[in-house]
């Protein structure tokens, strides 16, 4: 956890929840840094076709400024802060893959 974020926070955020959905489960996502443990979401797997993350990233990046890998940020930056929309191909290649 930091007191700030980096200047691109918000951007990162808006890409991390921007992902395409891989796996999706029946889970339910609490901030178990949170001293009453709120629900977050529902827990899938998300993907810009290289890397991936679970859909709680993004708020703890947003909320606690959790940092990131540096070449996860440069990745999203070439980007321009736009994952690629995945088809449902290349998802199904991918999880099959996975």
């Amino acid at each position: 956890m930091r007191g700030e974020g980096d200047p691109h926070e918000q951007d990162l955020v808006r890409y991390l929840r921007a992902g395409s959905v891989i796996a999706a489960t029946g889970s339910a996502v609490y901030d178990f840094l949170s001293p009453t443990n709120e629900f977050i979401d529902g827990l899938s797997l998300l993907t810009d076709g290289e890397w991936f993350w679970y859909t709680d990233l993004p708020y703890y990046v947003e909320r606690y400024h959790v940092p990131v890998a540096d070449r996860f940020v440069d990745h999203a930056r070439l980007r321009g802060w736009l994952p690629p929309q995945l088809s449902q191909d290349q998802l199904v290649r991918i999880a099959d893959n996975f």
